[in-house]
């Protein structure tokens, strides 16, 4: 059978200040209202059901991976697995662990690897393309990548050399040609040359091959990672199978699929035909993907543009003036903002790696922070206290947790709220308010079918989100290690 295996666990981090560690890009909508990762589900759902596809996150990402999937389908949730990974590596890791869990039901499985943060279409040509290719890797037993015609000399992207064609596998619409080699991402000199030649493709980063001839090519190519990964097989449908994850994560190499296996593999394929694709990587890309005023400029959100050509302003909440500007990224948000040329967009990440040295929040979330019982903005802080405006979905609760180093005063401002403070069980309504002393259990849900609005005061000498102990929680947070292969079932009651 046909499964898609969607990765989903990147942090987006040159598209900062929008994507940040907690919400990355992969979270976020930038045509029409659903996320990325919502787009790519559907996009493959008429070739593959939901009970096949599989997401690969991080920890740190598999509570709104969650959320988005019980909002989609107009609420009823979809059923695809989620893979967590207990620590974040490269994409061979995560691509491993994946096919073998998905070769535990079906040794024959032929899989399908996408990216979360791609936009392609139209859908019909892509799964046409992926139906040819999926029959291609079963019957001929090899390793199938997508290769994009380039348009333009991208050193943003990796390429794939073409050799042979192969005319008994190309269509009416694809083309299908052996790879030579793998490019790595090159100077403007090059790529330029690479786009005259017209034997180089861009390398979109999906794959498909059947899980028997992915782990055949692996033993010849990675020898070790592979005994790595057997280890790891024989602990499968054991109570050792988290325990046996978790370790190989530990000592796994970060390798990319493209560096440890693809490109020392004689036998790979590419099929490339008419899809249009867009690898939405960096700020630059919204040149692709979105509309553009008379001057070529990029303009969403809350902002004036004057005398401007060629720069991409995202504004929000504030009102954004650009005057005189030229092929510049503007970007602001309610804490950071990011002023760059275009031609440096891939550079943002060294931004928050700098934020990341300072221990800098603004890496790491928004103001406003969404969990899957709702989410919480930040209004203002200082030393000692923090100002929350928390929003609880109908039918949903928080952990039952405990604080060891804050206090907090809750008033509740919209709705009812169903309070558990000790042993006791208190309703507040709209005006009404209750302290939540240091060391003590507590947990708050909203039983009524309106949104409740409750503003947090929170005091005391340790602020940050990881002082919390959970006892209870209806999204699996209290688990000691990841869930490796689970279905995210729908909601039930307004809960996970």
């Amino acid at each position: 059978m046909l499964y898609s295996l969607i990765m989903a666990g990147g942090s987006g981090t040159r598209f900062w200040p929008m994507s940040r560690e907690l919400f990355p890009k992969q979270f976020l909508s930038f045509e029409g209202a659903e996320s990325m990762l919502a787009r790519t589900i559907d996009r493959i759902l008429p070739l593959v059901p939901e009970e096949r596809i599989a997401l690969v996150v991080g920890s740190l990402h598999a509570s709104e991976t969650r959320r988005i999937l019980q909002a989609m389908n107009g609420g009823e949730g979809r059923r695809c697995r989620l893979v967590v990974e207990p620590r974040s590596l490269n994409t061979l890791p995560a691509i491993g662990i994946a096919s073998l869990l998905i070769s535990r039901e079906d040794p024959e499985a032929v899989v399908a690897v996408m990216a979360s943060d791609h936009l392609v279409s139209p859908q019909d040509h892509f799964l046409a393309l992926v139906q040819h290719a999926a029959t291609i890797a079963r019957d001929e037993k090899v390793l199938i990548t997508f290769g994009i015609p380039p348009h333009r000399p991208e050193t943003g992207f990796g390429y794939l050399e073409m050799g042979e064609e192969l005319p008994a596998f190309s269509t009416g619409l694809f083309s299908a040609r052996k790879v030579a080699r793998f490019v790595e991402k090159p100077d403007r000199e090059r790529a330029r040359a690479f786009l005259a030649g017209g034997r180089h493709l861009w390398n979109s980063g999906m794959f498909v091959f059947g899980v028997r001839t992915f782990f055949e090519e692996l033993a010849q190519s990675q020898p070790e990672f592979a005994a790595s990964i057997d280890e790891v097989r024989s602990a499968i449908g054991t109570p050792g199978e988290r325990r046996a994850i978790d370790l190989f994560y530990r000592h796994a190499p970060s390798l990319s699929i493209d560096y440890g296996l693809m490109e020392r593999s004689s036998r790979v394929w590419s099929l490339s035909g008419p899809i249009d694709w867009k690898d939405v990587g960096s700020w630059s890309a919204l040149d692709d993907i979105s509309p553009k005023d008379q001057k070529g400029n990029v303009v969403r959100g809350n902002a004036i543009v004057i005398d401007t050509e060629n720069t991409i302003v995202q504004a929000d909440k504030r009102v954004v003036a650009v005057l005189g500007l030229r092929d510049m990224i503007v970007v602001d948000t309610d804490d950071a903002t990011l002023i760059c040329p275009k031609d440096r967009a891939q550079e943002v990440r060294e931004v928050v790696s700098h934020l990341r040295e300072k221990n800098a929040v603004e890496a790491q979330e928004h103001r406003t922070t969404h969990r899957p019982w709702g989410h919480y903005t930040i209004l203002d802080q200082g030393p000692m206290y923090k100002l929350k405006s928390v929003t609880v979905n109908p039918g949903s609760r928080l952990s039952l947790q405990m604080h060891l180093h804050r206090s907090e005063h809750w008033v509740v401002i919209a709705g009812t709220a169903r309070v558990t403070l000790g042993e006791e069980e208190i309703f507040l309504h709209t005006n009404q308010s209750i302290d939540i002393p240091k060391a003590t259990r507590h947990r708050i849900e909203n039983p009524g079918k309106v949104p409740l609005i409750v503003i947090e005061v929170q005091n005391g000498e340790y602020l940050e989100e990881d002082d919390i102990i959970r006892f209870h929680d209806d999204y699996r947070r209290t688990e000691e290690s990841p869930e490796t292969f689970t279905q995210a079932a729908p909601p039930r009651e307004g809960r996970a």
